[in-house]
């Protein structure tokens, strides 16, 4: 079942390649004992055998991939997270994993979806993307000097800085659970984000964002955000002292994860109050928050299979995602 199950998620993926007008491998990472033309059992054994405008697939998996270090123009994509928790999204509950990420000298233009990275993800080159994953440490900005970075649609431990410069450092609608901290040599915009921890940032545009912990409103223009404290000045359209329970379901189950933080219904002091009437925290903007950073890739979300005689009947739904 797994063997076809993955088969047919690789044919949906090839469809969509195919209306590409660039000649694109897909590489398939599984490490379940599949093999053949262009399936690797790691994450690293794939992107170094791939070239420029390869599209890297990690599959469903129990096991991690291992870490992975990018230093080509490629696109890395995975099924999602908390899959068990927002039912109905994949068939397959589970995750690809990997432990550590690294964008390097050379992966300019490349992209990150879908993945749970276990440890840490090290942003060190331009114009990268890393978008719709799960990342249970940090994401580190400044690896080496760079700019023109996204970091959007990502639930993370936190945001934090290496040391060198990073300029352009795009960071939107985004759930933070830890603390994050960039220094005076990163510059850019935080905007629609959830941070559930303290924050220190400067040189930022700072705008529609929830903040539980405490700010420090650094060489910031921040406006339009609320704050569970009374971290800002009202000025500027911002709130003060408005409780989590007052914005966000923090439901369902008793352990949080990214469903926790959509707006809860009724009368509810984020919504239509961020800067041109849209939604404050991840879910409003122009980029909404997907639920468990479903890549905008095709999607298996029902397969069934049944052995009748000396057939096999095959029942799946797909979806096409943006």
């Amino acid at each position: 079942m797994k063997k076809l199950y993955a088969s047919l998620l690789t044919c949906l993926l090839l469809t969509a390649a195919a209306l590409s007008t660039q000649a694109q491998t897909i590489r398939r990472v599984n490490n379940s004992g599949i093999t053949g033309t262009n399936i690797y059992s790691t994450a690293q054994a794939a992107h170094d055998a791939a070239t420029a405008g390869d599209i890297i697939q990690l599959e469903p998996s129990s096991d991690s991939y291992g870490n992975l270090n990018i230093t080509k123009n490629v696109s890395v994509v995975g099924p999602g997270y908390f899959l068990g928790q927002n039912t109905g999204l994949q068939a397959n509950p589970l995750s690809a994993t990997i432990s550590t990420l690294y964008f390097s000298s050379g992966s300019a233009g490349a992209s990150v979806a879908g993945l749970t990275i276990s440890s840490q993800a090290y942003i060190g080159a331009s114009n990268v993307s890393l978008q719709r994953c799960y990342v249970a440490s940090w994401i580190y900005v400044g690896y080496a000097t760079s700019s023109n970075i996204n970091i959007r649609q990502n639930y993370a431990g936190g945001l934090q800085h290496w040391g060198n410069a990073a300029n352009n450092v795009l960071v939107t609608n985004n759930m933070f659970t830890s603390s994050s901290s960039l220094g005076a040599n990163v510059a850019g915009e935080a905007v629609n984000n959830v941070f559930l921890s303290a924050v220190n940032i400067d040189n930022f545009n700072v705008r529609n964002n929830y903040f539980a912990g405490a700010f420090q409103p650094n060489n910031n223009l921040y406006s339009y955000n609320i704050s569970a404290q009374a971290g800002f000045s009202t000025a500027n359209s911002n709130q003060n002292n408005v409780p989590q329970a007052s914005v966000f379901t923090l439901a369902p189950g008793t352990t949080q994860f990214d469903a926790w933080y959509q707006l809860k219904a009724g009368t509810n002091p984020a919504r239509g109050t961020g800067s041109g009437g849209t939604d404050i925290g991840a879910f409003g903007g122009n980029t909404p928050y997907k639920l468990s950073g479903i890549p905008a890739i095709p999607s298996i979300y029902q397969f069934n299979q049944t052995l009748s005689g000396n057939t096999l009947n095959v029942n799946l739904s797909t979806r096409s995602n943006n």
